[in-house]
C-alpha cells in the first residue's frame, strides 16, 4: 500500500492549497510547502511513539474516534463558526497539543521559515494540514482493520518516506535526528510530558494563534 504522507498530498491538491492560500493571504508556492512541512511534523511526530504501548493505545484510541467525512470536502476547514460537536479542527488541536506540547512555538517558527510564511500563518495552516493528516490516518486504521500495533507497525514503516521529505530544521525544532530510524526511542519522562498536558493548554493555544491570525489578516 502507500505510504499515509502520499496519500495525504493527494488530498492536498492545487484547487485546494490554491483556496487555503487565499484564506492566508500567502502565496501559493509557500503554502503548498507549509501544508507539507505540517503534515510530516505530525507524521514524524507520531513515528517516535511506535515502542510504546501506552502512548500508541492513547493515539490509536483518538485516530479511532476521529471523524474522517471531511476528507471529501477539505475546503470545510476553511470556514469559521462551524464548531459542532466533534468538530474536526477542536480535534485535532487537542491531539496535536498533546503531540507537540511545549515544542509547538519552536515547530511553528521551523516551518514559517522554512517554507516562507508569516508565523500567524503557519499557525493556520496547522489548522488545515492536521485534520486532513489525522482523517487520513483514521480511515487508513478503519479501512485496514488495525489494532495498535498495527497503526504501530504503520507508523514505523512511514519513516522510510519520511526521511525523504522532512525538512532538517522541522527535525530540529521536533528533537529528532535525522535519519528516523525503527530503534530510535525517546525518554521515558517525555513521554509522560508531552502526554500528560492538560487539554486547557491546547486550548489556550488555539485561542492564541486565532486572535494573531486576525490581528495579521486584518
Amino acid at each position: 500500500m502507500s505510504f499515509v504522507f502520499d496519500q495525504i498530498k493527494e488530498r492536498l491538491h492545487a484547487g485546494l492549497i490554491a483556496e487555503v492560500a487565499q484564506y492566508v493571504r500567502q502565496e501559493e508556492a509557500s503554502t503548498a510547502v507549509a501544508l507539507d512541512c505540517w503534515s510530516t511534523a505530525i507524521l514524524a511526530g507520531l513515528s517516535q511513539y511506535v515502542d510504546r504501548p501506552r502512548a500508541m493505545k492513547r493515539i490509536y484510541e483518538g485516530l479511532d474516534t476521529f471523524p474522517s467525512e471531511m476528507l471529501g470536502k477539505p475546503e470545510q476547514l476553511l470556514r469559521s463558526g462551524n464548531l459542532a460537536q466533534g468538530d474536526p479542527k477542536d480535534r485535532s488541536g487537542q491531539l496535536l497539543g498533546q503531540l507537540f506540547g511545549e515544542r509547538i512555538s519552536a515547530v511553528r517558527a521551523a516551518v514559517a521559515e522554512h517554507a516562507g510564511v508569516s508565523l500567524p500563518a503557519a499557525s493556520a495552516l496547522l489548522g488545515i494540514a492536521g485534520p486532513i493528516v489525522l482523517s487520513v490516518l483514521s480511515l487508513r486504521l478503519r479501512k485496514g482493520e488495525l489494532s495498535v500495533s498495527g497503526l504501530a507497525n504503520l507508523l514505523r514503516a512511514e519513516r522510510q518516506r519520511l526521511n525523504a521529505v522532512l525538512p532538517a530544521p522541522v527535525a530540529e525544532s521536533l528533537g529528532i535526528s535525522l535519519p528516523l530510524s525503527a530503534e530510535e526511542d525517546l525518554p521515558p519522562q517525555t513521554e509522560g510530558m508531552r502526554w500528560g498536558l492538560a487539554l486547557a493548554i491546547a486550548v489556550a493555544l488555539g485561542l492564541a494563534t486565532l486572535v494573531a491570525f486576525k490581528q495579521c489578516a486584518g
